[in-house]
């Protein structure tokens, strides 16, 4: 009996292991460039405050002082989020991060527990390096991304305003659909041991970086957007998410759009959305 508990004991721990490694996700090469938009861009290399060496594009708009950083979503990287709001380009000066194990930068994800950390070192950059530009700054997050922009909102203050777009209301939640929709694990026991087990090495609580907890402490104006169909973060917990904000809001559903397909079924008013959004808020 003894061997059989033992036993049982490390396959456990070796599935639990798996399912971590799962859930950081594979690095996504960046395919998508501002070239590709007739745009041009500084590249950035600088440090989060944890030490993990990032990348991003500075795309500047000689006609603004305005800036909005764009942080991309789990699996993603900054290519992915230029391709949805390039239009921007138009009216600001655009800063697109790679978080950490995304795209060019180093590191793990953390799938927006220290993605934070990540907005911090490029909002820091642009405050040390081109501080004419940091004194308007909107924050756009998507999924994993909305997260890390909401927590950085939140815990340091001193933005404008806030577009969140598939947005994480629970980390619990998240991982329990993630995981059942790519590997059909439950998540008792085997979800919640995996948390508990990552919320242990972390020295912290996942919860605590969900929009679940900060979005009381956000008063900036904020847009939510969110997908109708949307199965990993669903339109009820984005209504949850939205009665618990404190400030200006707006909630826009997108009709049949599942999770990361807003701007293509949303299509022109999509960008007509977002573009008023920061001319009225920015």
């Amino acid at each position: 009996m003894t061997k059989i508990i033992i036993l049982s004991a490390i396959l456990l721990g070796l599935f639990i292991g798996w399912m971590i490694k799962v859930s950081k996700g594979k690095r996504t090469l960046v395919s998508i460039t501002p070239a590709d938009f007739g745009l041009t861009a500084q590249t950035l290399s600088f440090l989060s405050p944890d030490h993990v060496r990032l990348e991003g594009w500075l795309i500047k708009n000689p006609n603004t002082t305005k800036t909005i950083v764009l942080v991309h979503g789990f699996g993603m990287n900054k290519g992915a989020v230029l391709k949805r709001t390039h239009f921007l380009a138009k009216d600001y000066n655009l800063l697109y991060l790679d978080c950490r194990g995304a795209g060019e930068s180093a590191g793990r994800s953390t799938a927006g527990i220290k993605e934070s950390k990540d907005v911090q070192a490029a909002i820091q950059y642009l405050q040390k390096h081109f501080p004419n530009l940091a004194q308007k700054i909107g924050l756009y997050g998507i999924s994993m991304g909305s997260a890390a922009a909401a927590y950085y909102t939140a815990t340091k203050g001193g933005i404008k305003c806030l577009v969140l777009e598939s947005s994480y209301y629970s980390f619990k939640n998240v991982a329990k659909r993630w995981m059942w929709k790519h590997a059909k694990v439950p998540y008792f026991p085997f979800v919640a041991l995996m948390v508990l087990r990552k919320e242990r090495k972390m020295g912290l609580k996942v919860e605590n970086f969900a929009l679940k907890q900060t979005a009381q402490k956000i008063t900036c104006p904020v847009l939510m957007i969110q997908g109708e169909k949307d199965k990993l973060t669903p339109v009820s917990k984005a209504k949850k998410t939205f009665q618990r904000l404190a400030g200006p809001k707006e909630l826009w559903v997108v009709p049949q759009a599942t999770h990361l397909s807003c701007y293509i079924l949303g299509a022109e008013q999509y960008i007509q959305k977002i573009n008023r959004f920061f001319h009225e808020n920015l």
